[in-house]
């Protein structure tokens, strides 16, 4: 798969893949410190280097320009897309030893076979979209960042189904699953939206919270 850093991640000024992104009144965007380092002292405002449009330094505070959001979740995207599809990626961030075999999109970790492994074990993460490594290297830029997690969108795509959302849920398997997931590999079996599993999840865990200080007494 293909994982060249495209030319709208790149910042216009240092040349590097964006850190903060912030956007100007030009709507031109460059890193916070880039900004920073074209701030003159004593000025009030900033030109742009590439449309050399001055813009207004908000509050009078160079970290006050708006956040580009978009371009800061591509970028975000593409750093993960590096990490998840390298030849030698880092090591897993559960356990800081072993090498990775799959990634989670929700936790956003890198996980060895043994953590990975516990990872699916409890009931509280195991419905958390997942996938190897393996599977990433063999896939289509397109269709790995749809898998990635995206504030445009709560619902994580199907594995299996990579034109389908993981909207439900199936109480059986306990993992989420897409519409079509429903009436072929999971039929017959109970389902739920994947959202009240959400909530009852939730629920579980604020319930063990405040059990702990109890439990810790009588340890």
């Amino acid at each position: 798969m293909a994982t060249n850093t495209t030319q709208y991640n790149i910042c216009q000024y240092c040349d590097n893949i964006y850190q903060d992104p912030r956007i100007l009144s030009c709507l031109h965007s460059y890193c916070l410190q880039c900004i920073t380092k074209l701030h003159v002292e004593g000025t009030t405002s900033i030109t742009c280097p590439t449309c050399n449009q001055s813009t207004t330094i908000p509050d009078e505070d160079v970290s006050s320009f708006p956040c580009n959001v978009r371009l800061s979740e591509k970028t975000k995207q593409d750093k993960i897309l590096r990490k998840v599809t390298s030849t030698s990626p880092p090591p897993c961030d559960s356990c800081d030893e072993n090498s990775p075999i799959a990634y989670c999109t929700e936790c956003d970790n890198l996980l060895c076979n043994k953590c990975w492994e516990y990872h699916q074990g409890l009931k509280l993460l195991r419905s958390h979209s997942s996938f190897t490594l393996k599977k990433a290297q063999n896939m289509s830029r397109d269709k790995l960042i749809k898998m990635l997690p995206s504030s445009s969108s709560t619902s994580p795509i199907c594995h299996d189904h990579d034109d389908h959302k993981l909207s439900f849920y199936c109480q059986q398997c306990t993992i989420p699953v897409c519409v079509k997931c429903t009436i072929i590999s999971h039929k017959g079996h109970p389902v739920d939206e994947v959202s009240k599993q959400i909530v009852q999840n939730k629920e579980e865990i604020q319930q063990g919270l405040e059990g702990f200080p109890v439990s810790q007494e009588h340890l």
